[in-house]
């Protein structure tokens, strides 16, 4: 007679055995559902990166829109800087020529010539845009690498000029003019001048020397005003494609 068999015993019911089951029951659920949580977040880091691409574009355009009006007046004022120098040099030139044989044609004339010599004409940038990105270092809002690079040499070689203006009018101011308040009546002039007077004072030395340290400080700064009119345009033509 065969033995009946002992019944088995159920197996135990455990976590693992609930999860795997579920898993195996829902399991298309499960990964339909992970997609959409990818796929969502995905979407949400796209939606913010094309947030922040497009804040990034707009601002560059309010900067480039500065960086082009403040750079379109210096280049005006540069041409009228540049101009006046080539003036000042050319009536310095002028003025170290004559000597007491061969003298300026009359007083007014002469008092006038110098008085122009000495003039100063300035260049004074307009900088606020550019100081503006650099302060709040949105420089990077700048895709155009050369653009930036063109900005940075622009007012740099702007910092040059006012260190060359400024040391001339130190110059000026303490060399210069102590000998000329001296020697000319620089206000209303006269036609009664001796010319004996007057005329002598083309060869001194410290008159010579007045006119040669005025004419290379001019023709140092006429070289850094042309420069700057270069850079400025070359500015220009990076920055004019890319406005909207």
């Amino acid at each position: 007679m065969a033995k009946k068999s002992a019944p088995t015993e159920p197996k135990p019911v455990t976590s693992l055995t609930i999860l795997y089951h579920l898993l195996r029951e829902k399991w298309p659920e499960y990964v339909l559902e992970v997609i959409v949580i990818i796929f969502s977040i995905t979407i949400s880091f796209a939606l913010d990166e094309w947030k922040d691409n497009r804040h990034k574009q707009e601002l560059e355009q309010i900067y480039l829109k500065g960086l082009y009006s403040d750079i379109e007046t210096d280049l005006g004022q540069l041409k009228e800087v540049i101009d006046e120098t080539q003036q000042v040099i050319q009536t310095a030139t002028h003025l170290s020529g004559l000597t007491p044989q061969a003298p300026e044609t009359n007083y007014n004339q002469f008092v006038s010539n110098v008085r122009f010599v000495f003039k100063r004409p300035r260049f004074i940038a307009e900088d606020a845009t550019f100081s503006d990105l650099k302060s709040t270092g949105n420089m990077q809002v700048i895709s155009n690498v050369l653009l930036k690079k063109s900005l940075f040499d622009y007012y740099k070689q702007y910092e040059t000029i006012v260190q060359v203006e400024t040391a001339e009018l130190e110059t000026t101011n303490t060399v210069v003019a102590p000998y000329l308040l001296k020697r000319l009546s620089l206000g209303a002039a006269s036609m009664n001048v001796p010319k004996s007077g007057w005329s002598m004072m083309t060869g001194e030395v410290e008159f010579q020397n007045a006119l040669l340290i005025r004419r290379t400080t001019r023709e140092e700064l006429l070289h850094d005003y042309q420069h700057s009119l270069k850079l400025g345009n070359q500015i220009l033509a990076l920055i004019k494609p890319k406005l909207n």
